[in-house]
């Protein structure tokens, strides 16, 4: 966080200044989505321990650290040489400037520490620790979360709007993601006024399945999104 929908307009406005490479532009945006999985390993840790413990343990830690960014730089790159296939170190590439955007913008607009360095024992940088965040204003921003779900379902609309291709059959369920997401937007509005005690554990309910459609989504929507890229 903050919203996946920034995070993925963020990722999106790299392509002004990236020069072109095949999959390259969508892995980008694929990847400024991607270190938010992590709240899985939060779900599962809730099981075992209490949940802002389990926040603590996983999130904001293995998918935000440096090590992982230069694991799957590596990873891909190797790949892409015992296949002999250059796309697959374009899209290496494009996962990791993804997911250092989202970093930076976790730094900057998340008020919350980060493991950039996990899993080395160093405390998580913060730089907004002199400043302690309302829970209002927290609570405000998990709900803006499925405002912006239904802003990216928007976007790939759009682009598959704008150049039908052989996957745009999911245009069916961007649309439907859409509306889900702005039902869910209207009644974690009402969620939020009340804030049970229980509230983290609806937002992971509703996030959780939010979150991986968008990754979904923008998978098969990676030649709609190359568009773009040739376009301009």
């Amino acid at each position: 966080m903050p919203q996946i929908g920034l995070h993925a307009a963020f990722g999106n406005q790299l392509l002004r200044i990236i020069p072109y490479k095949t999959r390259l532009y969508p892995a980008i945006i694929f990847g400024a989505i991607l270190p938010d999985m992590d709240v899985i390993a939060v779900a599962i840790g809730s099981l075992f321990y209490q949940i802002h413990h389990s926040e603590q343990l996983f999130h904001r830690t293995f998918s935000h650290s440096f090590f992982t960014l230069i694991l799957i730089y590596l990873l891909f790159a190797i790949f892409a040489e015992w296949k002999k296939n250059p796309t697959l170190r374009y899209v290496g590439k494009g996962i990791v400037l993804g997911m250092l955007t989202h970093i930076v913008l976790d730094t900057f607009f998340w008020f919350r520490g980060i493991h950039f360095l996990w899993p080395l024992p160093i405390e998580p940088f913060n730089m907004w620790k002199f400043w302690v965040l309302p829970d209002w204003i927290y609570r405000s921003m998990l709900v803006l979360e499925f405002f912006f779900f239904r802003w990216y379902a928007w976007f790939l609309i759009q682009r598959h709007i704008q150049t039908p291709n052989r996957l745009s059959w999911i245009l069916t369920y961007l649309n439907k993601w859409k509306m889900i997401e702005s039902g869910l937007f209207v009644l974690f509005i009402i969620i939020g006024f009340w804030n049970p005690h229980f509230f983290k554990i609806m937002f992971g309910v509703a996030y959780i399945p939010s979150l991986t459609m968008a990754l979904w989504g923008t998978f098969m929507s990676r030649d709609a999104l190359e568009y773009k890229s040739i376009a301009t």
